[in-house]
């Protein structure tokens, strides 16, 4: 595996939209926090825009301080990516960095649906694996869109309740169009999975049923579950809506930070309850990810995903060309089917880390001086 052509296509592209951009979009960009933020071995989060007006009574990103008024986000499509070929830890092109989007805002919100099908545009022509998750519904012709520019994203629409929706996700599309949706999503070609995050305690395992029934008759193949995470906050505003979590959470563990409730019970059994149906669940939103752009992946707990037999291949000789390209000192001690040993003697061991595990897919541990905690273990964002 030709490691460094990687590396030579992010250098070309930034060079290619050095020409065509402005002065002031390319000082935008360098300030631009996707220019130099570290991805976790799930991927880079992409924000196609700022704070949400479903206000949905779990949700994180108030707590964070972000508006319940959305904003598109502020670089266009070249600006990001751009800020993309300036991000050390990130590789660019097919096989590269995971990219997801659908964190701190819902993608298409009326003020911010144009700015993330640009986003999908520009990010789908350099062939990295993405990844959208959403409570909307969208039109056919924003699915060709999508599907034209991005043909191997993985599509993940939420689904988290039926009968309680306007307690839980007040301004929420209805359920039943998101299912409607992500069946007509299929009917397209798209990958779509649908997305039962978070698990509300006896909200979510009571609908669980229906809602993958109905996901079942309209084409939908494969599920995303993830546990329902709290903060104080979070924690008073579904107490207020009836909901108590204090025999899966004691309030004394509560502050600002999100901690997951206890409830694998009731995840195994909507697992227990989809594999019954028919249905490929994943492990984490990143599995999804990965088998939609026809990969293999074996950097975390939740591995393998998707086809390990399509693991790049590459020998210990291609890895230390690499590390001697960056400019770095080190060397290979150990490369197997699932994990590579590296010894850095010089350079900065993150962006190592980040650049082999992305392009081997594998466990990445570095030995040296200034070698950094191993996260390829361990961390991988399951969208709960």
């Amino acid at each position: 595996m030709d490691l460094i052509r990687y590396l030579e296509f992010k250098e070309k592209l930034r060079d290619r939209l050095e020409d065509e951009l402005s002065p002031e979009s390319i000082e935008r960009a360098r300030r631009d926090p996707h220019a130099r933020r570290y991805p976790r071995p799930c991927g880079m989060t992409i924000h196609t825009g700022i704070g949400c007006s479903y206000s949905c009574t779990y949700c994180y990103i108030y707590d964070m301080e972000f508006p319940h008024r959305a904003r598109p986000y502020p670089l266009n499509g070249k600006e990001l990516l751009y800020a993309l070929t300036l991000n050390p830890y990130v590789v660019l092109g097919p096989g590269g960095t995971m990219l997801a989007m659908g964190s701190v805002t819902e993608p298409f919100l009326p003020e911010t649906r144009e700015r993330a099908l640009e986003y999908i545009e520009t990010l789908g022509s350099i062939g990295n694996p993405l990844q959208v998750s959403s409570k909307s519904v969208l039109s056919d012709g924003d699915i060709a869109r999508i599907k034209e520019h991005a043909p191997h994203i993985s599509f993940l629409e939420t689904v988290v309740c039926i009968r309680d929706c306007r307690r839980i996700e007040p301004l929420a599309p209805d359920p039943m169009d998101r299912l409607m949706f992500a069946g007509r999503l299929a009917r397209a070609g798209v990958n779509v999975s649908l997305f039962i995050r978070p698990i509300i305690p006896g909200i979510t395992d009571r609908d669980a049923r229906e809602i993958l029934s109905t996901a079942r008759e309209l084409g939908i193949k494969s599920v995303v579950l993830g546990t329902l995470r709290v903060t104080a906050s979070i924690y008073k505003r579904l107490r207020s809506i009836g909901i108590d979590l204090s025999d899966r959470l004691p309030s004394s563990r509560l502050s600002r930070e999100q901690v997951p409730i206890r409830a694998r019970d009731l995840k195994d059994r909507i697992v227990a309850i989809a594999r019954e149906m028919g249905f490929r669940v994943y492990e984490s939103a990143c599995g999804a990810n990965i088998e939609a752009a026809g990969l293999g992946c074996y950097a975390c707990k939740w591995g393998p995903c998707g086809d390990v037999s399509r693991l790049p291949n590459v020998d210990a000789r291609h890895v230390n060309e690499f590390i001697k390209y960056l400019g770095y000192s080190g060397r290979v001690e150990q490369l197997s089917n699932y994990r590579i040993v590296t010894r850095l003697d010089k350079g900065d061991s993150r962006r190592v880390e980040a650049l082999l595990r992305e392009l081997l897919r594998r466990e990445v541990i570095i030995k040296g001086h200034s070698a950094p905690r191993c996260v390829g273990a361990g961390m991988c964002r399951d969208f709960d």
